[in-house]
């Protein structure tokens, strides 16, 4: 055995060209790989970084539609009914206003926790002590447990900050713990507090928290799930009117609860791309070989002579092909640390879960091991057969090299075949995700976007708990923002066009009711009156919002266009009046206002990011429903850092406690918000091209390799007339017949693949004929152009010179 490897590095040597074309094929092929499977390794496989994190599981209730909450009351029997889970953690997530005498007040992504809850995780604290059941005690003194991130920026890593007394959506609380680097459990939280059962919370109804458990030492998941289920028909059985639509429990792992749906498509649909680009560099280095198979048939033969076994001789090559393909895969995952860390670069900090972290770890390094060991074999296991053979006939014949005969053609031209095939399917992939994101880009918004800039605010409800106080809070505020020096106007919001903003049922005055499969649906945005005004555009018709808008007696609505039109067809909606309606009212509930519809505005987008239909759209005056969650619309011509300090210090001067958080350009915002197409179009425009390469490489090399073994046949025609048109038909013919069995072959994959990327299309459909069409003429022009020199050297051949080497 070390004698084969002691050959194989002076052949290497010997033929660095060869083998230089060959390690770059592969490691192209291996290294794409190992970035697909590190994304897949992330997301799917490492999971949680708790101890025995593969006992962990969500539960929900299954609901119609999708996935429903827990309340506190279902916790409890949940906890007291369970013998297959060792206990049940729960959390609430939502943002904290945190505010001290170190620093400027700022929001933190926060999540409220029973106290089991880092317990259940076996997850201690770096500093300072976990929550105890005396902290989520109705009249607790109010701790907090901040993460090491929050810890180091804010509080710059003090070892000291125990005991920091802060103020936590303008409420007194203590410092007790900090959380070690990394955990950010369960959404990238970097606050954590005591959750504490208020009469709010009581009701069964009251369905807020998240529940994750931890499986008993002796029990299964369909053990589990068997439990469960027994314990939703028990409570369906006894509260009959609180489960009419909900029908079980569902237990899962938190991938199968956070990375599902179209990310989950995206990525298998990424690591099959990176698949087809590795099969197309093995075809391409097992051309190599059989191409070389022809100068090395005399070797081979004379090895077999001198008493060498053809399992020697196929031994000896497949080490040839193991060194080769473990250089290419050292190559390949350098290209992978590269390729992995672009990609964690470009996705959005609130784009992942916080435990996915895209790294290559010795996982990652035994499945590009076991690439390496595995394409040996695919590119090199058929050239060596194939060399091995025949050597007898090699001989007689004086090494004129048999090795080149029907059989080796038929082979290469089926891995060629395959190689092209392979490349349509990726090349349809990346033009339909590229065509995808410019359909995006040049989406009309409804209004220019240019000079405006927007920003979050959240008011805690302890601090604002009605709507006159927060009224009062915007009252104050918007003055002051419009008399900072640059800022043109000034808008309250509660969604920030054009992202898709709540839908809400509602009824039409003077028509009947709609049963629930026709119920009326429209977005529904709350802004203040000067919104218009701020992005730009005017009214079509009727007049805007008055600070007298939404008092008692003046409830007032302006809906846009597609609203009047798919709702009002040939009718004037102005002076028309709707009012929101809930399919399940709560008893006690008061019947809600009818709202007199006073304008109609051009259709502005509020639109989920995929969706090319605009959406109707209610925009209901902010005075009416003074929104506890909203982003500020500013638009001015400085950029938004110059400013930044001094709309922070507006919104202080009327809260000192209360942060604005996210400022930036809806430029900026909207390219966070459509980064996963950008980001995967551009990935599968990198293993499009990088496979365009490769088989165009292969296919020169076949038509080369075709040409060089048909020299004498070629000599033999040219001898006896044939003309060099001719010639070159001949051999472009070969290419041509490859090609169209490529992309018949590519073209019904494709169609596959397509279907599978459908929600990830923007504007485009999966059998989209103009990115088919110039998929099809692009390699159509590249194959025909790999074609060329080889039918042109083929004209070349000296008749005379070609015979007498016969």
């Amino acid at each position: 055995m070390l004698r084969d490897f002691r050959f194989t590095f002076r052949l290497i040597v010997k033929e660095r060209w060869f083998a230089a074309a060959a390690v770059v094929a592969l490691a192209l092929g291996i290294g794409v790989n190992a970035v697909g499977f590190t994304l897949i390794n992330a997301a799917f496989l490492r999971g949680l970084p708790f101890d025995e994190a593969d006992r962990l599981y969500m539960l929900t209730w299954q609901g119609r539609p999708g996935r429903r909450q827990v309340s506190h009351v279902e916790l409890e029997e949940w906890r007291e009914g369970s013998r297959t889970f060792a206990g049940f953690g729960a959390f609430r997530n939502g943002t904290m206003n945190i505010s001290d005498a170190r620093a400027l007040p700022e929001q933190a992504r926060g999540t409220w926790v029973t106290a089991n809850t880092f317990s259940l995780l076996r997850q201690p604290a770096l500093l300072g002590r976990d929550f105890v059941p005396t902290d989520e005690a109705k009249g607790a003194e109010p701790v907090v447990i901040i993460s090491f991130t929050f810890w180091k920026n804010r509080y710059g890593a003090d070892p000291n900050v125990l005991g920091t007394p802060v103020r936590t959506n303008g409420q007194p609380a203590t410092i007790v713990g900090v959380m070690p680097e990394g955990m950010r459990f369960p959404d990238n939280t970097e606050v954590w507090a005591p959750a504490i059962r208020t009469a709010a919370l009581e009701a069964r109804d009251a369905r807020s928290l998240g529940v994750f458990g931890r499986l008993a030492d002796a029990a299964s998941r369909p053990e589990a799930q068997t439990e469960m289920d027994g314990i939703a028909k028990r409570l369906a059985a006894a509260y009959p009117d609180a489960y009419k639509t909900l029908f079980g429990i569902r237990v899962e792992t938190f991938t199968e609860r956070f990375v599902g749906g179209a990310a989950r498509t995206m990525f298998l649909v990424v690591m099959g791309a990176v698949g087809f680009v590795l099969l197309i560099a093995c075809a391409n280095v097992a051309n190599l070989l059989l191409s070389r198979s022809a100068s090395r048939a005399r070797e081979i033969a004379v090895r077999t002579a001198l008493g060498a076994t053809r399992w020697r001789v196929v031994r000896q090559l497949l080490v040839e092909s193991l060194v080769l393909a473990f250089v290419g895969g050292t190559l390949g995952l350098l290209l992978a640390y590269s390729g992995v860390r672009a990609f964690d670069a470009s996705v959005s900090d609130p784009g992942k879960p916080y435990w996915i972290d895209f790294r290559v770890d010795y996982v990652v390094l035994g499945y590009v091991a076991a690439i390496c060991i595995l394409t040996a074999v695919l590119f090199g296991l058929a050239p060596a057969l194939h060399v091995s053979k025949n050597n007898n006939e090699v001989l007689k014949e004086g090494g004129r090299g048999t090795t080149g005969n029907r059989r080796a053609r038929w082979l290469s031209g089926t891995m060629v075949v395959t190689e092209l095939a392979l490349t349509v399917v990726l090349l349809s992939g990346a033009g339909l995700m590229i065509r995808s994101f410019m359909k995006l880009e040049t989406l009309d918004a409804g209004f220019p976007i240019d000079h405006l800039m927007t920003m979050r605010m959240q008011l805690p409800e302890a601090k604002y708990p009605t709507g006159e106080a927060r009224r009062a809070f915007y009252a104050q505020l918007e003055p002051r923002l419009a008399a900072i020096a640059g800022v043109e106007s000034v808008a309250v919001t509660t969604t920030v066009p054009p992202l898709r903003a709540g839908e809400r049922r509602f009824e039409i005055d003077g028509r009947p009711p709609q049963a629930a499969d026709g119920e009326l649906e429209a977005a529904t945005v709350t802004i203040s009156p000067r919104f218009f005004e701020v992005v730009g555009v005017g009214l079509r018709r009727g007049r805007g919002f008055q600070d007298s808008d939404g008092a008692p007696g003046s409830e007032t609505v302006i809906i846009n266009e597609r609203l009047a039109s798919q709702f009002f067809p040939g009718e004037d909606p102005i002076g028309r009046r709707i009012r929101f309606v809930t399919r399940e009212p709560a008893p006690n509930q008061p019947t809600p206002p009818w709202r007199t519809i006073v304008g109609i505005s051009p259709t502005i987008r509020h639109s989920e990011t995929r969706q090319v239909e605009l959406n109707p759209v209610v925009y209901v005056p902010s005075r009416q429903e003074p929104p506890a969650g909203a982003s500020l619309l500013v638009r001015s011509q400085l950029p938004p850092a110059s400013l930044a300090d001094s709309l922070r210090r507006a919104v202080q001067a009327v809260d000192a406690d209360q942060p604005v958080f996210t400022i930036q350009t809806l430029d900026q915002m909207l390219n966070e918000d459509r980064w996963p197409f950008r980001v995967f179009g551009v990935m599968f425009g990198v293993f499009a091209v990088i496979a365009l390469v490769l088989s165009s490489v292969g296919l020169y090399a076949v038509m080369a390799y075709s040409v060089t073994q048909r020299t004498s046949e070629i000599g033999l025609r040219m001898a006896l007339g044939a003309q060099a048109r001719q010639v070159r038909w001949m051999v472009l013919k070969l290419g041509l017949v490859q090609l169209t069995l490529g992309l018949s072959l590519g073209l019904a994959g494709a169609v596959f693949l397509s279907r599978l990327m459908e929600g990830m299309l923007v504007g485009v459909t999966s059998s989209d004929p103009f990115t088919f069409a110039l998929i099809t003429a692009l390699l159509t022009v590249v194959s025909i152009a790999a074609c060329l020199l080889p039918a042109r050297r083929a004209t070349l051949v000296d008749p005379l010179t070609a015979l007498r080497a016969d």
